[in-house]
């Protein structure tokens, strides 16, 4: 007879498979933890790139590039701020193709000057077709410095059409997982900063430089991790509109290297307020507001970083954590910070703006 071979009883098995089950429940979140910690490593690493960047091209022209200028708008919009800084020609004969964008402004100093000039006719004109490949524009494509591993955002490109362009043909327009702070490199418009003059009124065709930044480069923050997709809402650009955007609670999307769009396109952030006196606009701001002044002789107060909300109750002037560290951010000596939403609010309004006389902006 052979020898019986001994194997596993139906319990001993059982122990062994719940055994496994648990040492890979323990393991997951320390997996996870890893990735996202390496997900942060790299989104921080692209803000510094972009640091770089904006300093040599400070260095190269004299001046940050602005949030976006129609140049359209410096001659033919009574009302609009002027932009006479050196990302465009000041010229009225030339003005209604001479746009640009602060990340496409950035192309040439990311290593991405091939991109920059791949635009098919008039230099300055950065909605045009590329040369290419004429189905599709300059701001098709995202080079991976402006793309966080950690935007969880439900797409990362929308159908975009103008009629300027390709008469109207639809094109893919990716988008980004950063804003600019339109405090720095905007400019007042008749004293307000409310949110819908960032683009036709030019509150964000400012030309500012290292001397304007009274506060301190390494007290004010320049560039924000911002959410791609902010909402659920089936968003998407067609001729001067961002279609779905609105409602009681805005959404919208980070769109770059283009102008001519409503402020839900544009990536940027520092025009929502929060009094921190008031409890009611914790969740959403005052994003309606002229300025962020609420009492005469006060700073002004703005809007810090946000618990993520699901999509359906997101706003697209609120910044939302990416992680559950919170929101990294560039300053602008170039460091890299992270800012948790527990933030108070008159810390986080001193380092929104560069010249409000606070000097100490430490969380």
């Amino acid at each position: 007879m052979r020898p019986l071979r001994k194997g596993f009883t139906l319990i001993e098995l059982l122990v062994v498979i719940a055994i496994i089950a648990i040492l890979i429940g323990l393991l997951l979140p320390a997996v996870q933890k890893v990735r996202e910690a390496a997900a942060r490593m790299q989104s921080s690493n692209n803000l510094k790139q972009i640091g770089l960047a904006l300093h040599n091209a400070h260095d190269t022209t004299g001046a940050f590039p602005p949030i976006a200028v129609n140049q359209w708008s410096s001659f033919f919009e009574p009302n609009a701020n002027k932009y006479q800084g050196p990302y465009l020609p000041y010229n009225q004969s030339t003005a209604g193709s001479d746009k640009t964008e602060f990340f496409y402004a950035l192309l040439p100093y990311i290593e991405q000057e091939n991109l920059h000039k791949d635009i098919n006719g008039y230099p300055f004109y950065c909605m045009g077709q590329r040369k290419s490949d004429p189905n599709k524009i300059v701001g098709s494509d995202v080079p991976k410095t402006y793309i966080s591993p950690l935007d969880a955002s439900q797409k990362k490109e929308v159908d975009w059409s103008w009629p300027y362009t390709g008469s109207g043909k639809v094109y893919k327009m990716g988008l980004i997982s950063y804003a600019a702070n339109v405090r720095v490199f905007g400019t007042p418009n008749q004293g307000t900063w409310t949110f819908w003059k960032v683009m036709w009124w030019h509150v964000g065709a400012g030309v500012a430089s290292t001397a304007t930044v009274s506060d301190g480069l390494s007290n004010t923050v320049f560039v924000s991790e911002k959410n791609r997709y902010t909402g659920d809402r089936n968003m998407f650009y067609k001729d001067w509109s961002v279609v779905n955007s609105g409602g009681s609670q805005p959404q919208g999307i980070s769109m770059w290297a283009m102008t001519d769009t409503p402020e839900t396109g544009l990536a940027y952030f520092g025009t929502n307020c929060n009094d921190p006196r008031e409890t009611w606009d914790d969740e959403y701001g005052q994003w309606w507001r002229d300025n962020c002044r609420f009492r005469s002789g006060e700073p002004e107060f703005f809007q810090p970083p946000r618990r993520r909300l699901i999509p359906a109750q997101q706003n697209v002037y609120n910044i939302y954590a990416m992680s559950a560290g919170g929101v990294q951010m560039l300053f602008g000596d170039g460091h890299v910070r992270n800012v948790t939403t527990s933030i108070a609010v008159p810390v986080w309004s001193a380092m929104v703006t560069p010249d409000g006389g606070e000097t100490n902006a430490e969380p």
